[in-house]
């Protein structure tokens, strides 16, 4: 059974977070004026409410329905309709556009998007409140397009990370790509597994690949070397020798600043694997739902990127690991109603990182 959300019309501030309200506490409360806020038995209060989410998973997405109050748990995200929102992390998802199979957009109303960094650090949980209470149904746009998701270029280059140990970058092997190859030879899976550095200067990275045949299924997983010592360097999945920089005979290209080529001239094109999709586990790089001719991740209203005021969180402003919320407000539509909805923290009550608080309420 999905787990039904705590919904309450009194402001968060007045309620011990993440717990109950002892009896004592709650019928004083209501001594001045409950009557008013009392429901009938039986009613419940169905698209408003706050919640922490537990997304800490780096693999797993949790699912929220704006218009049930409930957290659903489906068998199969990828073909239900029974959820509006995912979470993982820092990580939003709408069920729509290539993301899932609903219709489900949204639109971001940037009321923060133009703050500095020390703006965003100097507000406070009242001034998302505020901000949220603020939107209404006149703020429903007539004209600006809701987003589904789709795809967009890779903000954070995620195919490599600093390692702190090391002291230097080191390949992200848990992030990997289908590929439609170029001049339609076939398709492909990619990752970086390695990366080889002197110092702070990369010398050439290992590249995994799994290639498919036009009907054919994926193969076993190969490796390619890109050297980087005299500057970018061309792989074919199709086995090309030396391809050069100006044909269609690579599919994709790797720079020594850190950057993934796509060859967009002659149609080749990727689609981001999720993580919970194992990369030799795969059978097929021929099903993704479109291929942009850029490095790709899945982005829309919910922007990818924490690294500025127009997005959920901002990251690190103040030099440290800490996310900031940016207290946006979001417009979802879904089902034919309209939902505004804040992200307004990221941490537990003990510290914890990826615990997103989100509060909701259909203005239609």
């Amino acid at each position: 059974m999905p787990n039904r959300l705590r919904h309450s019309t009194r402001h968060p501030r007045d309620l011990p977070r993440g717990g109950t309200i002892p009896l004592f506490a709650l019928l004083a409360l209501c001594l001045p004026a409950c009557e008013s806020e009392v429901t009938a038995p039986g009613e419940e209060v169905f698209g408003e409410g706050e919640i922490t989410l537990d997304a800490s998973s780096p693999v797993s997405f949790v699912y929220l329905n704006l218009a049930e109050g409930v957290q659903p748990t489906p068998a199969d995200p990828a073909s239900s309709t029974d959820w509006h929102m995912a979470f993982r992390r820092f990580s939003v998802r709408l069920n729509g556009g290539v993301a899932g199979p609903g219709s489900v957009a949204g639109h971001n109303l940037e009321n923060n998007a133009g703050a500095a960094g020390e703006q965003i650090t100097a507000m406070t949980l009242e001034d998302g409140q505020a901000a949220f209470d603020a939107v209404t149904e006149a703020d429903i746009p007539a004209s600006s397009p809701f987003l589904e998701d789709g795809l967009a270029p890779d903000p954070g280059a995620s195919w490599f990370r600093f390692d702190p140990q090391a002291g230097t970058l080191v390949a992200n092997p848990g992030v990997a790509w289908k590929v439609r190859e170029s001049s339609d030879r076939g398709f492909s899976m990619f990752r970086v597994s390695a990366i080889r550095m002197q110092g702070q200067r990369p010398l050439g990275v290992e590249i995994e690949y799994r290639r498919q045949d036009p009907g054919g299924t994926l193969g076993a997983t190969q490796t390619a070397s890109a050297d980087l010592t005299r500057g970018p360097a061309f792989v074919s999945f199709a086995g090309a020798d030396m391809p050069q920089a100006r044909s269609c005979d690579w599919d994709i290209g790797v720079s020594p600043e850190f950057s993934i080529l796509i060859n967009d001239a002659c149609g080749a094109g990727t689609f981001p694997l999720d993580a919970t999709q194992d990369f030799t586990a795969q059978t097929r790089a021929d099903d993704a739902p479109e291929y942009a001719d850029f490095l790709s991740v899945i982005s829309g209203a919910f922007p990818a990127a924490v690294d500025d005021a127009g997005g959920i969180f901002w990251y690190g402003i103040q030099g440290n690991n800490r996310m900031w919320p940016t207290y946006n407000v979001f417009l979802i539509a879904a089902d034919q109603e309209v939902y505004k909805v804040q992200i307004f923290d990221y941490y537990d009550a003990t510290g914890a990182s990826g615990f997103p608080s989100v509060r909701f309420q259909r203005l239609r």
